[in-house]
């Protein structure tokens, strides 16, 4: 079967997730890319995995029961 699309560039294997978005988020997305000269897709990944870095732990979000 060939390969349709582009060439795979990286490592690991990637999973395709689809979510709404705002026109404007939409906008400014791209608008961002084009002016930064990267994609939407590299935004989305690292802000996901700035939003993530930055979580509190849930163990340091539940309160601690007295035994």
């Amino acid at each position: 079967m060939a390969q349709r699309g582009r060439p795979k560039t990286y490592s690991e294997d990637r999973k395709v997730k689809a979510v709404r978005i705002s026109e404007e988020l939409d906008r400014d997305l791209k608008a961002v890319s084009a002016e930064r000269g990267v994609s939407v897709n590299l935004l989305i990944n690292r802000a996901i995995a700035d939003y993530l870095a930055r979580l509190t732990p849930v163990d340091e979000l539940l309160p601690v029961a007295d035994g």
